[in-house]
């Protein structure tokens, strides 16, 4: 149904859905409210449009975005040849990788100066008085959280 209106005819059935009355949608559209009645008049679904949009804004807002990709791309595509750079690059750009996707950007982390990242322990252990006992349970929990099943038993 959306397809046998027209934008305006779209944007007058939008603003009714903020708006209680024909007159106040017309009007918040910049359109007359004679306007509306002549559209209706010629067959114009408005009333139906009103309806459906009520039940299912998404499917209306999906239905205006679709036909409004080819005006945008024309708009977008029209930066290409501006007066301005920086539009013609930017216009470039993005279709570029709308086509082609986003360029690999690498990035390397280093320390100071370009130099190797330092890191430090921040809790130091001391196992050299555990008793044995206390060794083989911190083999055996290590063993378990590795996903290693055998031998995870203690004496």
């Amino acid at each position: 149904m959306l397809a046998q209106l027209t934008p305006d005819q779209i944007r007058f059935v939008v603003a009714r859905q903020e708006y209680s009355t024909d007159r106040e949608a017309a009007e918040e559209t910049e359109l007359k409210p004679n306007t509306i009645s002549y559209w209706k008049a010629k067959g114009a679904p408005l009333d139906e449009a009103v309806r459906l949009m009520a039940l299912d804004g998404l499917v209306t807002a999906l239905h205006v975005r679709k036909r409004s990709l080819a005006k945008a791309m024309l708009v977008k595509v029209a930066g290409l040849d501006s007066d301005n750079e920086v539009t013609r690059q930017k216009a470039s750009t993005e279709i570029i990788e709308w086509e082609m996707g986003r360029a690999v950007q690498r990035s390397e982390h280093t320390g100071p100066e370009g130099g190797p990242i330092e890191t430090k322990t921040a809790v130091r252990v001391d196992v050299s008085e555990l008793s044995d006992n206390d060794i083989d349970a911190l083999a055996a929990i290590a063993r378990r959280i590795a996903g290693d099943t055998q031998g995870a038993s203690t004496p």
